[in-house]
């Protein structure tokens, strides 16, 4: 049984060890290549699209979300801050929904309702 846990593991080491030593080859410069141009082209923000009802749509988080050309975005640390202070000292839930809602706002580019 000892033997055959010692060539398990030996089995497993190769196996997580071989792409780190011999880098996967022509595929793998493919794949970096291709995750690299796929978060350029997420990143790149093109000019939002005015609409017939004056609504802008504003790309976040790799969704379109429509706004209101006269709504201020705020920032989402701002908010944060205000809705933190509006929780209090001793509302420990209050505080994490704030938390969770912040994290939120970081990842999408508004603050959830």
């Amino acid at each position: 049984m000892r033997n055959a846990m010692i060539c398990v593991s030996v089995m497993l080491a190769i196996f997580l060890t071989w792409p780190l030593v011999f880098g996967g080859g022509k595929d793998a410069a493919a794949r970096a290549a291709a995750r690299a141009a796929e978060q350029a082209a997420s990143v790149a923000v093109k000019p939002a699209a005015a609409t017939e009802s004056g609504v802008r749509l504003i790309k976040a988080g790799g969704r379109a979300v429509s706004r209101a050309p006269s709504v201020a975005i705020e920032a989402c640390f701002k908010r944060y801050e205000r809705e933190y202070a509006r929780c209090g000292a001793t509302s420990s839930g209050c505080r994490m929904n704030v938390a969770d809602q912040w994290d939120l706002c970081e990842a999408t580019g508004f603050w959830p309702q």
